[in-house]
C-alpha cells in the first residue's frame, strides 16, 4: 500500500511539473530562430472580425520570445498593415474559443520579435506605421482551436524620436571604470539577487545565450552593475541607486546602456527617479516603452509596474540603448534607481547595466572633466 501511494504521489508531482502554469515551465525553453512561415499570411485590417481554426495548419513555431510556455498547435498568421501618418495601439482579441488558443502580435515575421501576447487578448504600445503580424497558436495540450479574432486600433500620439545619443554629455557613470558610488536599499524583496559591481564571473548557460562581450557602440565589457555576477537571480528584490545628478536645460536626457534576460512579465526591473533625496520615487519611461505594462502582482519591488522583461533583447545577443526624457526635472537634483524583482519560480541571468549618461541634443562647451568622462566610455 505504501509503495502504491508513493508511486501515485510521484506521478502527480511529475504531471504538475510537466504541465505547470503558463509561464512556469520547470526549464527555460530553447528559442527558435526565425522559423515562422508568413508566406500564406492572411491580410487583416483594423476593425476586422474573422473566424478561424488551427486544425490543419502546420505546427512550425513552439516558443515565442515574450513567453516561457510551449505552443504546440498550428499557427494561423495574419498580416496587419498600419497606414500612416497616424500611429495606433492595436488590440487583438479572441472570443468564441474552443481548446486553449493564445494570440501574439509580432513586430515582423519572426517569433523572436514578439511585442504583445495574451491568452485571449494582446494589446500593444503605440505602434508606428508599418507591417505587423498577428498569430493565433494553440497552447500545449490543446492544439486544436476554433476562435473569432477581432482587431481594434486606437489612434495614439506617435512616439517621439529618442533624445540620445546625446551631442552634449554632462554626466557619465561608466561601470567599466568604477562602481559609480552606487548603493542599495530594500524595496520589499526577499532572498538574493543583490545588486553588485564587477566583472561577470560565469557563463550563465541560458538558452538565450551568454552575456555579450560588447556593449553599446561596441565598447568591450569589463565591469558591470548587475543583479548577480556569478549566478542566476533567485526569489528576490532590491534597489540600486546612483546620483545625485543636476538636471538642467542642457542636461535632461538620460541614456541607459543595458542587457537583460528574465522570465517575461514575472521577473524584471524598471527605472525610477527621486527629486527629494530618496523619500519618494517615480517611474520614468524609456522612449520605446517598457516590455511589459504590468509585472506579476507577486513580484517584489515592481509589482504591477511596467518593466524591462523577457528575452526579446537577449535574442539579438547585444546590449540595448534606452533613452529617458527627464525634462520635467529641470532645475532639480535627482537620484536614479534601478528596481528589480523576481517571483522565484524560473531563474535567468538577470539585468546588467553598462553605463548611464545624462546630456541633451544641444551642443554646449564641454569642460575638461566632462571630456574625461566621455573618453572613459570608450576604454
Amino acid at each position: 500500500m505504501r509503495f502504491a501511494i508513493t508511486i501515485l504521489l510521484a506521478l502527480l508531482v511529475a504531471t504538475v511539473a510537466f504541465a505547470g502554469e503558463k509561464g512556469k515551465l520547470a526549464e527555460p525553453p530553447v528559442p527558435t530562430t526565425r522559423a515562422l512561415d508568413c508566406s500564406n499570411a492572411i491580410a487583416i485590417n483594423c476593425g476586422d472580425v474573422v473566424t478561424g481554426n488551427t486544425y490543419t495548419n502546420p505546427n512550425v513555431v513552439e516558443y515565442y520570445s515574450c513567453v516561457g510556455w510551449q505552443e504546440t498547435g498550428g499557427e494561423v498568421v495574419y498580416e496587419l498593415t498600419l497606414e500612416g501618418p497616424d500611429c495606433y495601439i492595436v488590440t487583438a482579441a479572441l472570443s468564441n474559443v474552443t481548446g486553449d488558443p493564445d494570440v501574439f502580435v509580432l513586430g515582423s515575421c519572426d517569433e523572436n520579435d514578439c511585442i504583445a501576447y495574451g491568452n485571449l487578448t494582446a494589446t500593444t504600445n503605440c505602434l508606428e506605421p508599418g507591417t505587423y503580424y498577428i498569430v493565433v497558436d494553440g497552447y500545449y495540450g490543446n492544439p486544436d482551436c476554433d476562435y473569432t479574432l477581432t482587431v481594434d486600433c486606437e489612434v495614439c500620439a506617435c512616439p517621439e524620436e529618442p533624445c540620445c545619443p546625446s551631442v552634449y554629455v554632462c554626466d557619465v557613470v561608466d561601470f567599466n571604470v568604477d562602481d559609480g558610488g552606487f548603493y542599495t536599499e530594500d524595496c520589499g524583496g526577499v532572498g538574493s539577487c543583490f545588486w553588485e559591481w564587477g566583472q561577470p564571473l560565469f557563463d550563465p548557460g541560458s538558452a538565450y545565450g551568454p552575456i555579450p562581450d560588447l556593449a553599446c557602440d561596441d565598447v568591450p565589457v569589463t565591469n558591470l552593475l548587475a543583479t548577480d555576477l556569478d549566478a542566476f537571480y533567485a526569489n528576490c528584490g532590491e534597489r540600486a541607486i546612483i546620483g545625485p545628478f543636476d538636471i538642467t536645460a542642457s542636461c535632461w536626457c538620460m541614456e541607459l546602456c543595458h542587457y537583460y534576460d528574465t522570465e517575461f512579465s514575472y521577473d524584471g526591473g524598471n527605472v525610477k527617479v527621486s527629486a527629494d533625496g530618496g523619500a519618494t520615487w517615480n517611474i520614468v519611461h524609456p522612449a520605446r516603452g517598457y516590455d511589459d505594462d504590468a509585472a506579476y502582482s507577486g513580484n517584489p519591488c515592481v509589482a504591477l509596474e511596467p518593466i524591462f522583461s523577457g528575452h526579446a533583447i537577449a535574442q539579438g545577443g547585444a546590449f540595448v540603448r534606452d533613452c529617458f526624457d527627464l525634462s520635467n526635472y529641470v532645475g532639480q537634483s535627482i537620484l536614479v534607481a534601478f528596481d528589480f524583482g523576481a517571483d522565484g519560480s524560473i531563474f535567468y541571468p538577470g539585468w546588467y547595466i553598462k553605463w548611464v549618461k545624462i546630456g541633451s541634443d544641444e551642443f554646449s562647451p564641454v569642460e575638461d572633466a566632462t571630456w574625461g568622462g566621455i573618453k572613459a566610455m570608450y576604454r
